[in-house]
């Protein structure tokens, strides 16, 4: 059985890097342990390096370091499928910062897109003219979950 592939959100992974534990670090420990492909493009990668660079990140979070940061970044680049030249296939009204995510997962083909944002949870049963552009592009076919939901879903695939 392949394994599945994956698209996490900004937020999910400065959540692992956070934390060290919860949902969203259990998440990124499937990437480790080689449970799942994460899917990432040099947008993502670019976006998480400039929120980690965010004067209040550091300042409520002084452990993250940017020797720290760079570990962490340089692990999951390691390990992931990097993407460098994503198609633009999408507007996205609601949120235009989420437009990567949704062109990374139409590109990548992936399964799922883990997420907490509402914008872009939305989208699988939104009227709007984003929402069903997205599912159109994706056939249908990329699920658009919350971090807990998706380790429910995989668990009882691997």
């Amino acid at each position: 059985m392949s394994r599945p592939r994956v698209i996490y959100d900004c937020n999910i992974l400065l959540q692992a890097l956070l934390s060290g534990r919860g949902a969203s670090f259990h998440c990124v420990q499937l990437v480790w342990d080689g449970s799942v492909t994460l899917v990432l493009s040099t947008t993502v990668l670019g976006e998480f390096r400039r929120v980690l660079s965010e004067p209040f990140v550091a300042a409520k979070n002084p452990e993250v370091t940017p020797r720290r940061v760079e570990g962490f970044l340089s692990e999951l680049t390691y390990r992931a499928e990097v993407i460098r030249d994503v198609p633009r296939v999408q507007s996205f009204q609601r949120d235009p910062k989420d437009a990567c995510y949704l062109d990374l997962a139409v590109a990548a083909d992936v399964e799922f897109l883990v997420t907490r944002d509402h914008d872009l949870l939305d989208l699988p049963q939104d009227h709007s003219l984003d929402a069903k552009q997205f599912r159109q592009l994706s056939r249908n076919q990329i699920q658009i979950l919350g971090p807990q939901s998706f380790l429910s879903t995989v668990a009882s695939r691997l």
